[in-house]
């Protein structure tokens, strides 16, 4: 590495979802190289419960700033002034911790971010990297002014799946800015003695894994109508589905209420919140990621190959960049529950080719260059010294 590389990551999410993990972990593979300094700027009112233990616990150096960014439709000309000038106060901030760390990069992952800080960003001339996991916000003029800004400011625009790419071409980026690293299996603390998937089938239970968000966008609901059928189909069958239940939630009490109703709490077992899922998938014989809407990426499926089980998706989005059909995973055709429920019988009736299949995601995660995750990373902040 010719030059010291220090790292400005704007980060303002209170929440601690797949996204966010996926950010967190990319400084968190850079950390391995003694020549890069990061600091992450988050937003302390918000993200103190949630994201703070979490950079601690990887050793990350982080800093407290204000994130004034939320914009509401209908604002008068009072809200308009007290938001303008909450932005320029951001910038002030930035402004100084900027002089003081001295940075080679800022980093960033959303418009909001680069528009709680837009005064500043507008002038700097250092490299901005801007990793993207959803499709370009372009609801409104606003919006579509700010990325149509950002597309040209940028230095680098990284994209979490081929999927994303082409949206953000259509959008209007150049093409050599934007290249696709996908995510690596999540930074976990490590569980020694993972079992292999030979180990996992000397079980008498087949077990299938959901790990997510409780959310009908997510395709739970389908998930439960086809684990209602099947365990009622098999004695030898159940789900873990690892997701918090919000009890103020009325889709996710809805699919708890359902399993009650059905008696089969012990068969299909709704677990909450998971901090360390490796031990659920370390009890697993099949994954099943149901997004029902065009979801970018699902890390959940990385992680899945990682501990040697096939997935089961829908054709949505980036995912089938992810799995490879009757090879490492399982495409259903249509987005109903019928359908999900003859994948995961497929898997149940031919255990010993869910077996291979799951050591074939495994090897799968080379062809998705995940092994050179961090070396990646690094050439793109090398590249744009």
């Amino acid at each position: 590495m010719k030059q010291k590389i220090r790292i400005i990551i704007l980060f303002g999410s209170p929440f601690l979802y797949g996204s966010e993990k996926a950010n967190i972990d990319v400084f968190s593979a850079l950390s391995e190289y003694d020549d890069i300094e990061i600091l992450f700027l988050i937003d302390g009112k918000r993200g103190a419960r949630t994201i703070v233990p979490y950079l601690k616990d990887k050793s990350i150096t982080y800093k407290s700033v204000p994130y004034h960014f939320m914009l509401r439709k209908n604002m008068n000309l009072i809200e308009w002034i007290v938001k303008i000038m909450e932005i320029i106060g951001g910038s002030y901030q930035l402004l100084r911790i900027y002089y003081k760390f001295k940075p080679t990069h800022i980093y960033t992952s959303k418009p909001e971010y680069f528009l709680n800080f837009f005064p500043l960003l507008f002038f700097i001339q250092k490299p901005i990297i801007y990793r993207i996991g959803d499709s370009p916000v372009l609801h409104n003029i606003l919006y579509r002014k700010l990325w149509g800004y950002i597309v040209k400011k940028v230095s680098k625009i990284i994209c979490v799946s081929k999927f994303i790419e082409h949206q953000v071409h259509v959008s209007g980026a150049d093409k050599s800015k934007t290249e696709v690293i996908y995510s690596r299996p999540h930074d976990r603390k490590k569980t020694d003695n993972l079992p292999t998937q030979h180990e996992k089938k000397q079980t008498d239970v087949f077990t299938v894994l959901y790990v997510g968000q409780i959310a009908k966008h997510k395709g739970v609901d389908l998930l439960i109508e086809a684990a209602i059928s099947l365990c009622k189909k098999y004695e030898d069958i159940n789900f873990l589905i690892a997701g918090k239940i919000d009890k103020k939630d009325l889709f996710s009490q809805e699919q708890v209420a359902l399993i009650t109703k059905e008696k089969l709490t012990e068969k299909i077992q709704f677990l909450g919140y998971v901090s360390n899922v490796d031990e659920l998938y370390m009890r697993s014989s099949l994954h099943v990621c149901p997004s029902v809407y065009d979801e970018p990426l699902a890390n959940v499926l990385i992680d899945a190959k990682k501990h040697v089980i096939p997935s089961i998706i829908f054709n949505v989005g980036g995912l089938p960049e992810i799995i490879d059909d009757k090879n490492d995973g399982y495409i259903c055709k249509e987005k109903t529950a019928v359908e999900l429920e003859k994948a995961i019988e497929y898997f149940h009736v031919n255990q010993n080719e869910c077996s291979v299949m799951g050591e074939n995601a495994s090897i799968s995660l080379k062809k998705l260059q995940i092994d050179k995750f961090s070396e990646r990373w690094l050439n793109v902040f090398e590249s744009t010294i």
